[in-house]
Protein backbone atom coordinates (compact mmCIF):
# COMPACT_ATOMS: atom_id res chain seq x y z
CA UNK A 1 0.00 0.00 0.00
CA UNK A 2 1.39 3.08 -0.65
CA UNK A 3 2.65 5.66 1.83
CA UNK A 4 3.11 9.67 1.13
CA UNK A 5 5.20 11.84 3.22
CA UNK A 6 4.75 15.51 3.16
CA UNK A 7 8.10 17.04 2.79
CA UNK A 8 8.58 20.97 3.54
CA UNK A 9 10.78 22.95 1.59
CA UNK A 10 12.31 26.45 3.18
CA UNK A 11 14.61 28.16 0.85
CA UNK A 12 14.91 31.25 -0.40
CA UNK A 13 15.74 30.61 -3.75
CA UNK A 14 12.67 29.57 -5.91
CA UNK A 15 14.92 27.80 -8.48
CA UNK A 16 17.01 25.94 -6.01
CA UNK A 17 13.13 24.53 -4.55
CA UNK A 18 12.06 23.55 -7.40
CA UNK A 19 15.36 21.26 -7.76
CA UNK A 20 14.76 19.60 -4.79
CA UNK A 21 11.26 18.62 -5.27
CA UNK A 22 11.75 17.01 -8.55
CA UNK A 23 15.38 15.10 -6.75
CA UNK A 24 12.09 13.97 -3.89
CA UNK A 25 10.23 13.21 -6.60
CA UNK A 26 12.72 10.61 -8.51
CA UNK A 27 12.26 8.78 -5.47
CA UNK A 28 14.64 5.74 -5.41
CA UNK A 29 14.77 5.79 -8.83
CA UNK A 30 18.45 4.30 -9.86
CA UNK A 31 19.51 2.88 -6.19
CA UNK A 32 19.64 -0.38 -5.78
CA UNK A 33 17.28 -2.95 -6.48
CA UNK A 34 16.98 -4.17 -2.68
CA UNK A 35 16.72 -0.24 -1.69
CA UNK A 36 13.99 0.18 -4.38
CA UNK A 37 11.61 -3.17 -3.28
CA UNK A 38 12.19 -1.71 0.99
CA UNK A 39 11.24 1.96 -0.24
CA UNK A 40 9.01 1.71 -2.98
CA UNK A 41 5.93 2.15 -1.17
CA UNK A 42 6.83 5.26 -0.21
CA UNK A 43 6.06 8.39 -2.28
CA UNK A 44 7.31 12.28 -1.47
CA UNK A 45 4.66 15.32 -1.89
CA UNK A 46 7.11 18.33 -1.20
CA UNK A 47 5.53 21.60 -0.17
CA UNK A 48 7.55 24.70 -0.60
CA UNK A 49 6.88 26.81 2.45
CA UNK A 50 6.85 30.88 2.92
CA UNK A 51 9.73 32.07 4.64
CA UNK A 52 8.73 34.51 7.45
CA UNK A 53 10.11 37.30 9.46
CA UNK A 54 9.56 35.54 12.63
CA UNK A 55 10.61 32.24 13.56
CA UNK A 56 7.24 31.50 15.58
CA UNK A 57 5.68 32.17 12.00
CA UNK A 58 7.61 29.38 10.67
CA UNK A 59 7.25 26.86 13.14
CA UNK A 60 3.10 27.65 13.24
CA UNK A 61 3.40 26.84 9.22
CA UNK A 62 4.90 23.53 9.70
CA UNK A 63 2.17 22.96 12.22
CA UNK A 64 -0.79 23.70 9.89
CA UNK A 65 0.82 21.81 7.39
CA UNK A 66 0.81 18.65 9.52
CA UNK A 67 4.47 17.90 7.68
CA UNK A 68 6.19 15.05 8.16
CA UNK A 69 9.85 16.17 7.44
CA UNK A 70 11.44 19.32 6.45
CA UNK A 71 14.19 20.37 4.17
CA UNK A 72 16.11 23.55 4.77
CA UNK A 73 19.11 25.87 3.56
CA UNK A 74 21.50 26.90 5.76
CA UNK A 75 21.51 30.43 4.45
CA UNK A 76 18.47 31.57 3.92
CA UNK A 77 19.15 35.26 3.41
CA UNK A 78 20.73 35.28 0.06
CA UNK A 79 17.34 36.83 -1.98
CA UNK A 80 15.52 37.95 1.55
CA UNK A 81 16.96 39.72 4.70
CA UNK A 82 15.67 37.14 7.56
CA UNK A 83 17.66 37.24 11.29
CA UNK A 84 17.83 33.59 11.70
CA UNK A 85 19.64 30.49 10.10
CA UNK A 86 18.33 27.11 8.76
CA UNK A 87 20.15 25.55 12.12
CA UNK A 88 18.19 28.19 14.03
CA UNK A 89 14.86 27.60 12.39
CA UNK A 90 15.90 24.07 13.13
CA UNK A 91 16.75 24.22 16.68
CA UNK A 92 13.43 26.46 17.93
CA UNK A 93 11.51 23.56 15.77
CA UNK A 94 12.68 20.86 17.99
CA UNK A 95 12.01 22.65 20.94
CA UNK A 96 8.26 22.60 19.92
CA UNK A 97 8.04 19.30 17.93
CA UNK A 98 10.40 16.24 19.81
CA UNK A 99 12.63 14.71 18.04
CA UNK A 100 11.22 15.98 14.47
CA UNK A 101 12.64 14.50 11.01
CA UNK A 102 14.53 17.74 9.70
CA UNK A 103 17.88 18.13 7.37
CA UNK A 104 20.04 21.08 6.53
CA UNK A 105 20.95 21.93 3.12
CA UNK A 106 24.24 23.38 2.58
CA UNK A 107 27.07 24.19 0.84
CA UNK A 108 31.00 23.75 1.09
CA UNK A 109 31.34 27.46 0.66
CA UNK A 110 29.24 28.11 4.28
CA UNK A 111 30.68 28.17 7.61
CA UNK A 112 27.65 25.59 8.66
CA UNK A 113 30.73 23.04 9.23
CA UNK A 114 32.89 25.51 11.49
CA UNK A 115 31.16 27.52 13.38
CA UNK A 116 27.45 25.99 14.18
CA UNK A 117 27.30 22.71 16.82
CA UNK A 118 24.55 20.58 14.75
CA UNK A 119 24.04 16.69 13.93
CA UNK A 120 26.13 15.63 11.31
CA UNK A 121 23.70 13.04 10.11
CA UNK A 122 21.37 15.89 9.03
CA UNK A 123 23.61 17.81 7.12
CA UNK A 124 23.56 17.57 3.38
CA UNK A 125 25.87 19.32 0.31
CA UNK A 126 22.87 20.85 -2.01
CA UNK A 127 25.57 20.61 -4.77
CA UNK A 128 25.83 16.83 -4.18
CA UNK A 129 22.36 16.20 -3.66
CA UNK A 130 21.52 17.56 -6.64
CA UNK A 131 24.43 15.93 -9.37
CA UNK A 132 25.14 13.02 -7.15
CA UNK A 133 23.04 9.78 -7.48
CA UNK A 134 24.61 8.36 -4.17
CA UNK A 135 24.13 11.82 -2.15
CA UNK A 136 20.38 11.88 -3.62
CA UNK A 137 19.38 8.12 -2.66
CA UNK A 138 20.94 8.63 0.93
CA UNK A 139 19.36 11.67 1.86
CA UNK A 140 15.80 10.18 0.66
CA UNK A 141 16.42 7.42 2.75
CA UNK A 142 17.44 8.78 5.89
CA UNK A 143 14.16 11.17 5.01
CA UNK A 144 11.97 7.95 5.05
CA UNK A 145 14.01 6.29 8.21
CA UNK A 146 13.63 9.39 10.48
CA UNK A 147 10.26 9.49 9.51
CA UNK A 148 9.11 6.09 10.21
CA UNK A 149 11.39 6.20 13.58
CA UNK A 150 9.44 8.93 14.62
CA UNK A 151 6.13 7.35 14.07
CA UNK A 152 7.09 4.10 15.80
CA UNK A 153 7.96 6.07 18.76
CA UNK A 154 5.18 7.93 19.26
CA UNK A 155 3.58 4.78 18.69
CA UNK A 156 5.08 3.21 21.43
CA UNK A 157 4.35 6.08 23.40
CA UNK A 158 0.67 5.90 23.25
CA UNK A 159 0.71 1.97 23.82
CA UNK A 160 2.95 2.26 26.87
CA UNK A 161 -0.29 5.08 28.41
CA UNK A 162 -2.71 3.22 27.48
CA UNK A 163 -1.44 -0.05 28.99
CA UNK A 164 -0.87 2.17 32.57
CA UNK A 165 -3.66 4.40 31.81
CA UNK A 166 -6.08 1.82 33.99
CA UNK A 167 -3.17 1.77 36.77
CA UNK A 168 -3.48 5.53 37.35
CA UNK A 169 -3.43 6.36 40.77
CA UNK A 170 -2.70 3.21 42.06
CA UNK A 171 1.02 4.42 42.59
CA UNK A 172 3.23 7.56 42.38
CA UNK A 173 5.69 5.30 40.41
CA UNK A 174 2.74 4.43 37.84
CA UNK A 175 1.52 8.60 38.00
CA UNK A 176 5.31 9.69 37.01
CA UNK A 177 5.59 7.33 34.37
CA UNK A 178 1.92 8.00 32.98
CA UNK A 179 2.96 11.74 33.41
CA UNK A 180 6.66 11.46 31.58
CA UNK A 181 4.96 9.91 28.59
CA UNK A 182 2.46 11.88 28.13
CA UNK A 183 5.13 14.82 28.36
CA UNK A 184 6.81 13.06 25.40
CA UNK A 185 3.78 11.97 23.39
CA UNK A 186 2.31 16.14 23.58
CA UNK A 187 5.45 17.47 22.61
CA UNK A 188 5.91 15.26 19.55
CA UNK A 189 2.80 16.38 18.31
CA UNK A 190 2.56 19.78 19.37
CA UNK A 191 4.83 21.40 22.20
CA UNK A 192 3.19 24.63 22.23
CA UNK A 193 0.03 23.29 23.47
CA UNK A 194 2.00 21.34 26.07
CA UNK A 195 0.51 21.37 29.80
CA UNK A 196 3.80 22.16 31.93
CA UNK A 197 5.15 19.91 33.86
CA UNK A 198 4.81 21.46 37.14
CA UNK A 199 0.99 21.77 36.75
CA UNK A 200 0.76 18.13 35.92
CA UNK A 201 2.69 17.23 38.77
CA UNK A 202 0.17 18.63 41.21
CA UNK A 203 -2.23 16.97 39.78
CA UNK A 204 -4.41 14.56 42.28
CA UNK A 205 -5.08 10.69 40.33
CA UNK A 206 -9.06 11.56 39.34
CA UNK A 207 -7.41 14.71 37.33
CA UNK A 208 -4.65 12.89 35.94
CA UNK A 209 -7.20 10.30 34.79
CA UNK A 210 -9.43 13.06 33.32
CA UNK A 211 -6.43 14.06 32.21
CA UNK A 212 -5.41 11.67 30.27
CA UNK A 213 -8.40 10.14 28.53
CA UNK A 214 -8.96 13.27 27.19
CA UNK A 215 -5.34 13.09 25.36
CA UNK A 216 -6.21 9.35 24.41
CA UNK A 217 -9.37 10.49 22.73
CA UNK A 218 -7.43 13.75 20.85
CA UNK A 219 -4.78 11.24 19.65
CA UNK A 220 -7.74 8.52 18.49
CA UNK A 221 -8.94 11.30 16.13
CA UNK A 222 -5.68 11.96 14.52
Amino acid sequence: MEQIFKIGIIDDDSSKVTQIMVKLLEGFGKATSEKQEKYSMYKFFPIELEIKDELDEMIQQVLEEKLDCVLVDYKLSSYKNVGYSGVEFAKSLGEVLFDFPIFILTSYEDDLFLNEIFNAYQVFDFGRYLNEESERIELNYKIIEQILKTTKQKQKWEEEIKKLLPLAGQSQEIDSQLLDLDAKLEKSINGKNAIPDKIKKDLDSNKLTELLNKIDDILGKE
